[in-house]
């Protein structure tokens, strides 16, 4: 039998608001090694976005690099790290030949070599594909449209899967083919934590692109799910990412391969944290808040988003929140009426949201408005296209110049 354990999303350096996520994810990875330990998994596949961005703090490396070494201390499985769009590759390439020894394999761009992309196990034959960028999968032409982008793109990405399944055909001798992937699926549900990966989720694929593999395992979608069937499987983030996932499930997959026949499970990542998003009035803040509160249990206090829904007429809102939640062990990260929690579209006295609360993407979209262009329209579609592709090769220059002045 070969048993995998399907992970993906960790973000390690993640913050929520101006909170970081270290604590958290330090629990989720104390957990995991204790699964691994019980599993006993002949590989760990962690499907891209390892990092929350291409220059994590050294926290996160510290956190990730630690997670490596105690797991090559006590378990006796490969693990497949592989490359997400918030991932720079250099970073994660930077100690791979370290890492190897330690039976870690980081994949985090389309090797030179597609054979270099397989792992060979009992009863399955891995084929690691990580987050594909646009370079990775076609061709720049000038004066193209942005829909012959789109489709170049996913034509691109099919035909990566395509030729990768018929040379794992070659090598297989009748055992069960499983993909990876870091992409938008069609008929995925997301979330707003997820940050697109080409904008206007251009380089989302059909599940055709997975035909022929007995389990594809995805990353990049935060809520847990199949698509199309079982045998195409997001794991989802651990922890949630925003207060708009406070209410989805987490979990890590169990894939059992025993000749010809695959089971999965999903086993429970537990609650390390309650991130709570709560609608009170100002008559219900003290008792509300109350029942709320950590218990003698929790070591990690919970977090909240309040949304007071009489709140207009209160111009001191944020102090009566903060203390009503005075003692109760609990953090305001975030103070809301209605008509903030809709973006302030409808109250022309809602201040703009902060910079650290605005992705890169969402900030030149906003330009582009002030300059009378809209980002949906066939000249923005093109701009918001090439300032995606220049951001992510700045951050990926970024993060090799920092290896660099490290060594």
């Amino acid at each position: 039998m070969t048993r995998i354990v399907h992970t993906a999303d960790w973000h390690l350096g993640a913050r929520l608001i101006d909170c970081s996520r270290h604590e958290e994810h330090r629990a989720f990875l104390d957990w995991l090694l204790g699964q691994l330990a019980d599993l006993r998994p002949d590989l760990l596949i962690v499907a891209g976005d390892i990092f929350d961005g291409a220059t994590p703090p050294q926290e996160a490396l510290t956190l990730y690099y630690g997670f490596l070494s105690r797991l090559a201390k006590g378990a006796n499985c490969q693990t497949l790290i592989l490359g997400g769009n918030h991932d720079s590759p250099a970073t994660l390439h930077a100690p791979r030949d370290i890492l190897r020894a330690m039976d870690v394999r980081v994949i985090a761009s389309p090797p030179d070599d597609p054979a270099d992309g397989l792992l060979e196990f009992k009863d399955a034959l891995v084929c690691a594909v990580p987050f594909l960028r646009e370079r990775d999968v076609r061709t720049a032409e000038p004066g193209q449209s942005a829909d012959a982008v789109a489709a170049a793109i996913r034509q691109g990405i099919a035909r990566h899967y395509r030729a990768l399944h018929a040379l794992a055909c070659t090598k297989t001798r009748d055992r069960l083919l499983i993909a990876t992937g870091h992409l938008t699926a069609i008929g995925s549900a997301t979330s707003p934590s997820e940050r697109t990966i080409h904008i206007g989720n251009l380089g989302a694929v059909d599940t055709g692109c997975f035909e022929g593999f007995a389990y594809t395992a995805l990353g990049h979608i935060h809520r847990p799910q199949s698509v199309g069937d079982e045998r195409v499987r997001y794991a989802g983030s651990p922890i949630p990412l925003s207060f708009a996932e406070v209410d989805l499930p987490k979990e890590i997959r169990v894939i059992d391969i025993n000749g010809a026949q695959l089971t999965q499970r999903g086993i429970a990542v537990p609650t390390f944290r309650r991130v709570l998003r709560l609608n009170l009035t100002t008559a219900t803040l003290a008792p509300e808040l109350a029942h709320h509160k950590a218990t003698a249990g929790e070591s990690l206090f919970p977090w909240l988003e309040i949304t007071v829904t009489d709140g207009r007429s209160h111009p001191d809102l944020d102090r009566q929140v903060r203390e009503a939640a005075q003692g109760l062990n609990l953090r305001i990260l975030k103070v809301l009426t209605p008509a903030l929690a809709g973006h302030g579209a409808t109250d022309p006295a809602a201040p703009a949201p902060s910079l650290d609360e605005l992705l890169p993407s969402q900030v030149f979209a906003e330009r582009l408005r002030r300059e009378q262009i809209d980002p949906g329209s066939t000249e923005g579609h093109a701009l918001v296209i090439t300032f995606d592709e220049l951001l992510s090769r700045m951050q990926e220059s970024g993060a090799a110049e920092k290896a660099e002045f490290a060594e």
